[in-house]
């Protein structure tokens, strides 16, 4: 079982991936829905989840922001980079994400993604 937060403003893709990681034995364990709050709840948090999944595009503090900031907070964070511009990709991975998905990302790729962030 992998435990996950997920940061993404869009709520229909929270019940989704929520829906699917339940039904592959994974944990959603904390939302955000842009930035700002994402960095606020990871701070917070007793226990780190060990995925986060990372929306680019979000109001407040976009999501290279907010990895870099997560990553100054933890730096063994494993982040799946999440982006509807492919041309994020190589800075996203440079900056430290564990990996990239391009949106609309496929359950099985999604699913691919979370586990082999892991598994590194």
């Amino acid at each position: 079982m992998v435990t996950i937060f997920i940061v993404d403003d869009e709520t229909i893709l929270h019940r989704l991936y929520k829906d699917v990681f339940s039904i592959k034995g994974h944990e959603v364990v904390a939302d955000a829905y842009d930035g700002a709050e994402a960095l606020e709840k990871f701070t917070n948090f007793d226990v780190k989840p060990e995925v986060i999944i990372l929306d680019h595009r979000m109001p407040h503090k976009d999501g290279m922001q907010t990895m870099k900031e997560i990553l100054e907070i933890d730096a063994s964070a494993k982040i799946v980079f999440i982006s509807a511009d492919a041309n994020v990709r190589e800075q996203a991975m440079s900056k430290g994400a564990a990996s990239f998905g391009l949106k609309p990302v496929t359950i099985r790729h999604m699913l691919d993604l979370v586990e082999s962030a892991v598994s590194d």
